[in-house]
């Protein structure tokens, strides 16, 4: 029996991997797609069986019957395709990281949802590695003691994996919200679109020093001089713990001893979706909501804004455009 029809905006390599998570869960059936690019469009319509498919977004949302909308599109488009659908009737989005392209941006996406009672997600899928969950698990429960610091790092550039990695550090830490940041980035390559995010302009190279309102603290690396794997180093006061998301390789080091504890299989974008069908009908945040993606956008933002000022940047941050951008059009980076 269905009891959810989706829709998915956004006919890339994302977009497949949301189409394919939805047809395996019971209940869900993607019934429209859409795609500027024809080509990309029809061959998804006809890969997934889908036949609502549409090259404008408005068209497909006015047409109704969509209670779940997945945004798989480029970061510059989430804004607008968010507040639409928000407005159009559905009940939850699944929308790809990072959430916007600034705060402003953000902070209208996450008012068009709670005004029109849709469950906003961002996709920080992440966060349901069976190994991130377990690390968690661990630090909750006091295994290393109290948390001082952890150092995350990633190849790519801030909006890109290092949504990624500030996301699971925050979530790492029970999202207790940062007080400060200070940064650094080098942009020698003057680079505009990298990787899935064709539309942004990127850094060659990030560095992020973070306080949390717990104390704890998080050194982020990114781009091209950064270690190039998705890792994270979880430092307490009695052991460590070592998290390496994509090899499913957690390691943990305290008073017990070297552990190497047994991780059970899990998709985390089946987890993700399985979360946002379970938020619509708890009438709840999702866990990965618009405020968690707001947050880790906040921290991307005031590490550009350090490295303009060349100073300490206190939360919350009262900007709400994106430095980088800013930056670039001033001829500083």
């Amino acid at each position: 029996m269905v009891e959810y029809k989706a829709g998915i905006v956004g006919c890339g390599g994302i977009g497949r991997v949301h189409a394919a998570t939805y047809r395996s869960i019971e209940g869900i059936e993607v019934v429209a797609c859409c795609d500027i690019n024809p080509t990309n469009l029809n061959a998804f319509s006809e890969k997934f069986h889908i036949a609502r498919r549409y090259s404008n977004h408005s068209e497909m949302l006015e047409a109704g019957g969509i209670d779940i909308l997945s945004i798989c599109t480029w970061p510059r488009t989430h804004c607008e395709v968010t507040v639409r659908a928000a407005l159009s009737g559905v009940k939850g989005i699944m929308c790809e990281k990072p959430l916007a392209t600034n705060l402003n941006e953000a902070d209208e996406m996450i008012d068009a949802c709670r005004q029109n009672g849709v469950v906003l997600a961002i996709g920080h899928e992440h966060r349901f590695d069976p190994q991130c969950t377990k690390a968690r698990e661990v630090i909750d429960a006091g295994g290393i003691g109290g948390l001082k610091l952890i150092w995350g790092h990633c190849s790519l550039d801030l909006m890109n994996n290092g949504s990624h990695v500030i996301d699971l550090v925050d979530y790492l830490n029970g999202d207790v919200g940062a007080v400060w940041v200070m940064g650094q980035i080098d942009r020698r390559g003057k680079r505009f679109g990298v990787a899935n995010h064709p539309d942004m302009y990127v850094e060659d190279m990030a560095v992020g020093h973070v306080k949390y309102r717990n104390g704890a603290e998080a050194v982020i690396e990114l781009g091209e001089f950064a270690p190039q794997d998705f890792r994270f180093h979880v430092i307490g006061d009695k052991g460590q713990i070592e998290v390496n998301a994509p090899d499913s390789f957690l390691k943990i080091v305290n008073a017990d001893g070297i552990q190497y504890p047994k991780i059970l299989e899990a998709d985390p974008f089946h987890e993700e979706m399985l979360e946002l069908v379970k938020a619509i009908e708890e009438g709840r945040d999702h866990l990965s909501s618009g405020i968690r993606g707001r947050a880790a956008l906040e921290i991307i933002m005031a590490i550009f804004q350090s490295s303009r000022n060349r100073a300490l940047i206190e939360l919350p941050l009262n900007i709400k455009g994106n430095p980088l951008e800013e930056m670039i059009k001033e001829g500083i980076v």
